[in-house]
C-alpha cells in the first residue's frame, strides 16, 4: 500500500470541524481523498481535528505558526517560518517514508524547509495564491534554490491556470519597469494547475435540488475587500440577495463597512453555525461569487452540487486581456452552466442574477450531474497521482527541464 502524507499550511489552526481557510480546506479533502481510495495517509497539521475518516493524524503543535507567533509575543510574519521548520522536523520520519508528499502552501518557508528536510522523496507542492511583486520574488528564488539543490523529485502546482497567468503578468510588469532581478513567468515558476480541485461524497437527491427558496446568496466576511457593496443596488420583487458572513474588527476597525450593509443590503444573516448556513445555501436559486480575484470558489461547487446556480464576477486584467476568475475556468470545463458578469458593469451584474433564478429544474439537475461527474474523488486521486508520477528522476540539466515543462 502506498503511503501518502499531506501536509496542511501549518499557519492556522484547526477548532474541531472549523475551516479557516481554503488552504485547510484544500488539504484536509487531500486527506479524506486518498484514505477513501486506499492510502496509507498520513495528515500533517496544527490545532483539533475532528474527522470520521481513517487516515493516521498527526498533530505537530496545538497552534498555527503565526497564532503561536501572536501568543509568544512576536511578529507572526517574521518569524512564523521558523515555527513551521520545528513543526516539520517533528514528522520527518513520517515524510521521509512516505511514498508520496503533498504540501498544501502560499509561502517559502513550507517549499524550502520539506527540500531541505528530506532527500528522493516525491513532493507535490500546491500553491495557493499569486500575491504580489515581492511574493514573486521570494518565491522565484525559493524554486531555483531547490530545482538547484537536486534533492528531491518536485512538481510545483497551483490551484488554477488564473495563478499561471498572475504571476506571468508580474514578471512582465517587471520587465517593463527595468528591474535587475526578474521573477519567474507562470510556465516557468509552475508545472500546471490541479484540474480536479474539490470533491464530496454528498448524496444528492432530486428533491434535494428541488428545494428552491427566493433568496440569492453572497458568503463572505463583511469587508470592502469582499464587495458585498457590489449588489447593494439590486433590485427584484421575485429575489432577495442575503449577505451570509462575520464581522471582521482587523479589516473593519470602525465598523462603518457593516454599518453601510445593514443600511443598504437586502438582507443579511450574521455568524450562522455552518450546518445552518448550508441548508440556507443549498435551497438558494443562485450563488454570486462578487471577488472577481479568487482562484477557485469553493462555495460554487458546494451549493452547486444541489443545483444551485453560481453568478461570477470577472475583470479583465489590463496586461493579459483576459478574465481573471478561475471559477468560471473550472466550471466550464465541467460543462457547468453558469452566468459572468463584468464587475465593472451594475446593470450586468443584475441581468446576471435575474437570469440565473430563472434557470430551470432541469438544467439544475444536470449542473449537479457534471460537477459530481467531473469532480469525483477518483478524478481527484488519480490527477494527483499521475502528476507525482510524472516527476523525472533528476533534473539537472537545462534540457531535463524543458522536457518536464513541455
Amino acid at each position: 500500500m502506498k503511503k501518502v502524507v499531506v501536509i496542511d499550511n501549518l499557519t492556522e489552526t484547526f477548532r474541531g470541524s472549523i475551516v479557516r481557510s481554503g488552504l485547510q480546506k484544500s488539504s484536509k479533502l487531500d486527506a479524506r481523498a486518498f484514505d477513501k481510495m486506499g492510502y496509507d495517509t498520513h495528515y500533517v497539521y496544527c490545532g483539533h481535528l475532528e474527522d470520521d475518516y481513517g487516515y493516521t493524524h498527526h498533530v505537530v503543535d496545538e497552534l498555527g505558526s503565526k497564532e503561536r507567533a501572536v501568543v509568544e509575543g512576536k511578529n507572526p510574519a517574521r518569524v512564523s517560518r521558523y515555527y513551521i521548520k520545528d513543526y516539520l522536523t517533528k514528522v520527518q520520519d513520517v515524510i521521509q517514508s512516505a511514498d508520496y508528499v503533498i504540501a498544501h502552501c502560499h509561502s517559502v518557508s513550507m517549499i524550502t524547509n520539506i527540500n531541505q528536510l528530506v532527500k528522493n522523496k516525491r513532493i507535490m507542492f500546491v500553491i495557493h495564491d499569486v500575491i504580489d511583486l515581492m511574493w514573486c520574488y521570494g518565491t522565484s528564488d525559493v524554486i531555483r534554490r531547490m530545482r538547484k539543490s537536486d534533492r528531491n523529485m518536485v512538481y510545483i502546482a497551483t490551484n488554477s491556470n488564473y495563478s499561471i497567468q498572475r504571476m506571468t503578468d508580474i514578471h512582465e510588469r517587471a520587465i517593463k519597469a527595468g528591474y535587475e532581478d526578474i521573477p519567474l513567468k507562470g510556465d516557468d515558476a509552475f508545472h500546471g494547475f490541479i484540474e480536479h480541485f474539490v470533491w464530496t461524497d454528498e448524496k444528492i437527491t432530486d428533491e434535494d435540488i428541488r428545494k428552491l427558496d427566493t433568496r440569492s446568496a453572497i458568503i463572505g466576511r463583511y469587508e470592502t475587500s469582499k464587495f458585498h457593496h457590489k449588489v447593494y443596488g439590486y433590485s427584484n420583487p421575485n429575489n432577495t440577495i442575503v449577505h451570509y458572513g462575520i464581522q471582521d474588527p482587523r479589516r473593519d476597525k470602525n465598523g462603518r463597512y457593516f454599518a453601510k450593509l445593514q443600511k443598504s443590503a437586502n438582507a443579511y444573516a450574521e455568524n450562522l453555525p455552518d450546518d445552518e448556513l448550508f441548508e440556507e445555501i443549498k435551497s438558494s436559486p443562485s450563488i454570486i461569487l462578487p471577488c472577481f480575484y479568487e482562484e477557485f470558489g469553493y462555495t460554487a461547487f458546494e451549493a452547486g452540487i444541489y443545483g444551485v446556480v453560481p453568478v461570477i464576477f470577472q475583470r479583465q486584467l489590463e496586461h493579459l486581456g483576459i478574465w481573471a476568475h478561475a471559477t468560471s475556468e473550472y466550471l466550464t470545463r465541467a460543462n457547468v452552466k453558469h452566468f459572468v458578469a463584468d464587475f465593472n458593469d451594475a446593470d450586468d451584474i443584475y441581468k446576471a442574477i435575474d437570469q440565473s433564478i430563472n434557470v430551470t429544474m432541469e438544467d439544475r439537475f444536470e449542473i449537479s450531474r457534471n460537477l459530481l461527474n467531473y469532480f469525483s474523488v477518483e478524478n481527484y486521486v488519480e490527477e494527483r497521482i499521475e502528476k507525482l508520477d510524472s516527476i523525472p528522476t533528476r533534473l539537472t540539466t537545462e534540457s531535463d527541464l524543458e522536457d518536464f515543462f513541455t
